[in-house]
């Protein structure tokens, strides 16, 4: 009697008019995927036998709605729907910023190689074809060296005039500082007492034969060969080598312009003309020791260097090895950039593949999120076996049920790789 009945469901579905048997969707063609209407159902074996009969079983609409189990369009009763949207927006807004991220670091690394990088390379080679062609010009005596005699004598007569300056002027601050006598001065001045209180110099002291003037002058020395020392240093770090030599002299210049300025002060105490508060910051002795010392050093290796440079102008040999010299020095700068620059690009892809991963990695969240893939392949096989229940209630059902199979176990070798068992 049951059988019977069954059989009276079949016949009667395979006789519903063609407008039946359609496939209708759960959400209309008109709804887009962000506001896709969701269909809820108890059971999927019961659903899928409704449908089957609907579509006269046939295996391409049953393969239609397994995606739609899958896409999360049917789903269980059970199914929270504003849960499940929520935390699927919060992967999507994740997968978004590290794309955005990964377009970044693309266009700064395509920057650097397309762009940079090039530029960097082109300037090497320019530099390389710099240099040939100034071993050419030598070879062929058309090096321009600008070099002037004019310009040559000037700066050799101004470098010679500074050191004797220089000389006679640390003579006489190193006498001043550690050879005057307050008290003789005191004794000795009379009316001229003023005049000795304000001297920052005392020149008739170094022209005057004393045992001191040898370590006098052998001091001024030590001040002149300590201005030598900047235009004698080359190789890593000359910059920092040359500032470093340059505080130097100014520490040992405002010792010096302190010791004086202190042994004027001493003077005008013992004159008994000298003021209540003291201090070297502000006193105009301190700052004028420094300005003819220490400013007259700066312009004295200033000139020194000038002379050299024009001096090596005259030997056209010179000037080449100078020229190229500095454009080996240039194509170092180069190749140590472009070095920084690769392993700046090297960052980058780094970077990119571990974005690349993390993405991978919240994209398989993603589909974990849109259902449980246990849940859904035991809601995909259990439509399947309310399809394969419609089926079975007909041997004419047979063709189909063999296509309906092989679909089926298609789909879910694509999507889960492994068939679950139907038993």
């Amino acid at each position: 009697m049951v059988k019977q009945t069954k059989t009276n469901l079949i016949i009667s579905i395979m006789e519903t008019p063609a407008k039946n048997l359609s496939i209708v969707p759960p959400a209309s063609q008109e709804e887009t995927s962000s506001t896709k209407r969701i269909e809820k159902i108890r059971s999927f074996a019961n659903y899928a036998l409704q449908k089957a009969g609907l579509n006269n079983g046939d295996a391409t609409s049953m393969k239609t709605f397994l995606k739609w189990i899958k896409d999360g369009y049917i789903v269980d009763e059970a199914y929270n729907e504003k849960e499940h949207e929520t935390h699927k927006r919060k992967i999507q807004v994740l997968i978004s910023e590290k794309k955005d991220d990964r377009e970044k670091l693309e266009c700064e690394k395509k920057t650097i190689q397309d762009v940079r990088l090039k530029d960097e390379q082109q300037k090497v080679v320019d530099y390389e074809e710099e240099i040939q062609q100034t071993k050419l010009d030598l070879e062929q005596n058309k090096i321009n060296t600008g070099y002037s005699s004019i310009k040559f004598f000037t700066y050799v007569s101004l470098t010679i005039l500074l050191s004797v300056y220089l000389i006679l002027f640390y003579a006489s601050a190193v006498y001043a500082s550690f050879f005057r006598n307050a008290a003789s001065i005191i004794d000795t001045a009379g009316d001229d007492i003023v005049l000795y209180l304000d001297n920052i110099f005392d020149v008739q002291a170094i022209f005057t034969p004393s045992p001191a003037l040898i370590i006098v002058y052998l001091a001024a020395f030590l001040f002149f060969a300590i201005g030598l020392m900047p235009h004698t240093m080359d190789g890593k770090h000359k910059k920092i080598k040359i500032c470093l030599a340059v505080l130097g002299a100014l520490i040992v210049d405002s010792l010096l312009a302190y010791k004086i300025d202190s042994g004027i002060h001493d003077l005008k105490v013992m004159a008994g003309i000298a003021g209540e508060d003291w201090n070297f910051l502000t006193s105009v002795n301190f700052y004028l020791v420094l300005a003819f010392g220490f400013v007259a050093y700066l312009v004295w290796g200033y000139m020194f260097d000038l002379m050299l440079k024009e001096k090596n102008k005259k030997n056209a040999a010179i000037t080449a090895a100078l020229v190229i010299k500095d454009l080996k020095a240039k194509i170092r700068k180069q190749k140590d950039l472009i070095a920084d620059l690769k392993a700046t690009v090297l960052d980058l892809e780094s970077r990119v593949k571990t974005l690349e991963e993390k993405m991978e990695e919240l994209k398989k969240e993603l589909d974990k999120a849109m259902l449980n893939p246990d849940l859904l392949s035991q809601n995909l096989t259990s439509f399947y076996m309310g399809w394969r229940q419609f089926l079975n209630g007909s041997p004419d059902f047979d063709s189909k049920k063999d296509e309906c199979e092989q679909l089926y176990n298609e789909f879910m070798e694509t999507h889960f790789k492994k068939i679950p068992s139907l038993n």
